[in-house]
């Protein structure tokens, strides 16, 4: 390959997987290969220049110096649990990636903000994300009418990149039930699934690259619908091996796994009503959200 022989130049896998990471972003392999080819033309130019050396390697901390800055960043999972902040998975035509979500919550009247080039379908998950808070709140030791007296900034970060689809759902809805009550989410797990006005969790697709993701970020559990079981099989057993996979059918599900409760603590009060019963406490709004 560019004029060089086996012996001349040598990759370690690290070196590989930074190109695959940091200067790629395809379904195939042709601009890794044109970037493997462009660092052997320095190799070789190098060989000429100095009759001596016998052979390169190319490892991960050497990559910048025959490609340059990186042109993608490598999402990592958050450095320290926090209130509002919630990774999710999202499905790309170049593979899985992790997407952070932030809510933020701020004394208004009832404004809700979403921002980051959101398409219409994850808008629709945001209000329905709120819908279930909204019919939840007695529940989970919320404010009833939280949703008249704050304002809700939900946020995905890279603003530049169009991002819709329905599997964003539940990670939306965890990051808002831990703004509203201020409890932290843990930063080694991720979800992805959509969500119904009455909390349940339903099959999303793109399983296999998501999980691939959370594994290539750190994520140690993942959080995913129970009817997507089926597609599990596709995930190589040494990925299955380091991370947690749980299966959910409702949104009463996820919470107990995603935020962090102080010793003897529980996410829903005491002598807790079956979700979707309607009681007396319930404001009209409230009621509206079952029926």
């Amino acid at each position: 390959m560019n004029g060089l022989e086996e012996k001349n130049v040598q990759f370690s896998k690290n070196g590989i997987l930074t190109i695959i990471r940091r200067y790629t972003r395809e379904s195939g392999v042709r601009n890794l290969e044109r970037e493997i080819s462009s660092i052997c033309r320095k190799i070789a130019r190098k060989l000429v220049k100095n009759k001596k050396a016998k052979a390169y390697k190319v490892t991960a901390n050497s990559i910048q110096k025959y490609l340059g800055p990186p042109r993608f960043k490598e999402i990592q999972i958050e450095e320290k649990d926090q209130v509002g902040t919630v990774t999710g998975l999202a499905w790309t035509q170049v593979g899985g990636e992790l997407l952070s979500i932030e809510t933020l919550i701020m004394p208004g009247k009832g404004k809700l903000t979403m921002t980051g080039k959101l398409g219409e379908v994850m808008q629709e998950s945001a209000q329905a994300a709120v819908s279930y808070v909204r019919s939840r709140a007695t529940n989970l030791a919320i404010q009833p009418d939280f949703y008249k007296k704050k304002d809700i900034h939900i946020h995905i970060p890279e603003g530049a990149i169009p991002k819709d689809g329905p599997s964003a759902g539940i990670a939306m809805c965890t990051s808002l039930v831990s703004a509203l009550t201020k409890r932290p989410v843990r930063r080694d797990i991720a979800m992805t699934g959509e969500i119904t006005l009455r909390g349940r969790v339903l099959e999303i697709g793109g399983i296999k690259e998501k999980i691939l993701a959370a594994h290539r970020g750190g994520i140690k559990k993942v959080i995913v619908p129970k009817e997507n079981n089926k597609n599990l099989k596709d995930i190589p057993a040494t990925v299955l091996k380091a991370i947690e996979i749980v299966l959910v059918e409702h949104m009463d599900e996820v919470l107990p796994h995603a935020l962090i409760l102080k010793q003897g603590e529980t996410i829903f009060k005491e002598h807790d009503i079956p979700f979707g019963v309607m009681t007396e406490e319930m404001d009209e709004d409230q009621r509206s959200a079952l029926i």
